[in-house]
């Protein structure tokens, strides 16, 4: 392929701005706020699963306590009937010696309750303390989330704007470029990371690096101006300077 010197050089200008796009995208995908939002993310899930089972928990010693205030509801009551009736004394003796077995009975069946319902009421204070500290910490580390996002696309919209800004160099630099020229630059590019081309810098391809034997760099310096060459081992676009060497 032949193609003027001004446009081989030309297509060292557009290596160079694709290799500033990839610069650019592995910046927008490597930006901090990606690692720290998915830090936080783990933290937010661990303290999810945390606060539900401090829910159920919780959600477990209020029927607890629900149960012990049912059963001690009928007990007060009938503890409640029977000191009346042996109060009043309208009963026989075996009868009364029945209520009083079985006042005390109830007695202790209601200190038990009553125990066990103190002991609830503090399972219920204390796990509600634990479930409201969970959830401030998680509300905590969703605003912290909030501002990353925030400050991430922020940061990507600026990038993605410099990433136009050089697309749209390419686009204006291309205008004026032979489409022969340029097809072959792309389709190599799709090959090499992203560049098409690479200046022939002090007999080595500054693409891949490979230095020039002695029969290449003669069939280089031989070469007509118009004439475009091809590295042998990245097989990219060779353009020579005034820095090539030969």
């Amino acid at each position: 392929m032949q193609a003027d010197p001004s446009a081989q050089r030309a297509l060292l200008l557009m290596a160079d701005l694709a290799t500033q796009v990839a610069q650019l995208q592995h910046r927008k995908q490597t930006l901090p706020e990606h690692a720290q939002l998915a830090t936080l993310a783990a933290q937010r899930a661990q303290l999810g699963e945390q606060v539900v089972a401090s829910q159920t928990r919780l959600g477990d010693a209020e029927t607890e306590q629900e149960r012990v205030e049912s059963d001690l509801e009928p007990a007060r009551a009938r503890l409640e009937r029977n000191q009346k009736l042996i109060d009043e004394g309208g009963v026989d003796a075996k009868a009364l010696q029945s209520l009083i077995d079985e006042t005390a009975h109830l007695r202790g069946r209601i200190t038990k309750l009553e125990d066990n319902q103190l002991d609830i009421m503090q399972t219920v204070e204390d796990e509600t303390a634990v479930r409201d500290q969970l959830i401030a910490k998680k509300t905590t580390i969703e605003q912290q989330m909030r501002e990353l996002l925030a400050s991430r696309d922020s940061a990507g919209r600026d990038l993605d704007g410099q990433i136009s800004n050089l697309d749209l160099q390419r686009t204006q630099l291309v205008a004026g470029l032979p489409s022969e020229l340029v097809a072959l630059y792309d389709k190599i590019a799709a090959r090499n990371n992203g560049t098409g081309a690479a200046e022939l810098r002090a007999r080595r391809c500054t693409g891949c690096g490979l230095e020039l034997d002695v029969a290449e760099l003669n069939r280089h310096a031989n070469a007509t101006p118009a004439e475009v060459l091809r590295c042998e081992e990245c097989g990219r676009i060779l353009v020579r300077t005034d820095q090539s060497g030969l």
